[in-house]
């Protein structure tokens, strides 16, 4: 028995054929390249995401490198009255380089190995000199500093953090005339006036009745704080001009399946 399909049965069957292959096709292929396309878009609204947070971040180290400028030139204010971290002899060097034009002769230098130690802030806080009741009372636009007001309501000072240094202790011995003392207190006025943080902290002297030169022996002693100073001049080179992201080649094709 054979089935003839007539004309018409035949366009049925073709068109509901390729109603199948169609829609077979779209399960088969294009519903998992949406669900790739809607993945990518997810993916591509996380990284835009990250972008826009890591650009908000960029657009405050202009800021950011300002103010560290600002810091380095406070602190390179600071850090000239102490004397560079180095070795016992470069102190020495420094220490006769001072006293060279005055008329002694040193005959020896001791110096200890510099060692770590704490410098804590000296500070005299004001008690409530500013912080009456009349210029309290006096002040109609809350113009004060902000001291008067926290010493008026007995706000607690703030502590300062300690820093840590490096301290030298050297005897220096020297031999002068005995006729006077102005050589022993122009070396006192010579370490006074330096500009680096150097402590004079004793002088013994004796006359060597011995000698014919009638000579005066000195010893002073001297604490010399020092520091690792910091490089402003590095700091200052530092651009505000931050280069743009390059995008890798995982986001490119991510964006361009999206798209």
């Amino acid at each position: 028995m054979s089935l003839k399909l007539s004309y018409r049965d035949q366009v049925i069957f073709i068109v509901v054929m390729v109603i199948l292959v169609i829609v077979a096709g779209f399960f088969l292929l294009i519903k998992p390249k949406f669900a790739d396309v809607e993945v990518a878009k997810a993916n591509l609204e996380t990284k835009q995401q990250e972008k826009a947070d890591v650009d908000a971040k960029i657009d405050t180290l202009p800021g950011i490198i300002d103010s560290l400028k600002a810091a380095a030139e406070e602190i390179d204010e600071k850090q000239k009255i102490f004397l560079d971290e180095a070795h016992p002899y470069v102190n020495e060097t420094y220490i006769r380089e001072a006293l060279k034009d005055i008329n002694i002769d040193i005959t020896s230098m001791t110096t200890d190995y510099t060692t770590a130690s704490e410098l804590n802030r000296y500070t005299i806080e004001k008690a409530h000199i500013l912080a009456y009741a009349n210029k309290i009372n006096a002040d109609l636009y809350n113009e004060l500093p902000q001291e008067v007001y926290d010493k008026y309501n007995g706000v607690e000072p703030p502590e300062y953090p300690s820093a840590i240094v490096g301290v030298t202790n050297m005897d220096v011995t020297f031999d002068s005339g005995v006729t006077s003392l102005d050589d022993i207190y122009d070396v006192m006025d010579r370490i006074a006036d330096d500009e680096k943080t150097i402590i004079l902290n004793t002088v013994s002297t004796e006359q060597d009745i011995d000698t014919e030169d009638e000579k005066r022996s000195t010893t002073i002693n001297l604490t010399m704080y020092s520091i690792f100073p910091l490089n402003v001049e590095k700091v200052q080179e530092e651009s505000t001009d931050i280069p743009p992201i390059e995008t890798t080649a995982d986001e490119t094709a991510e964006t361009t399946a999206a798209e």
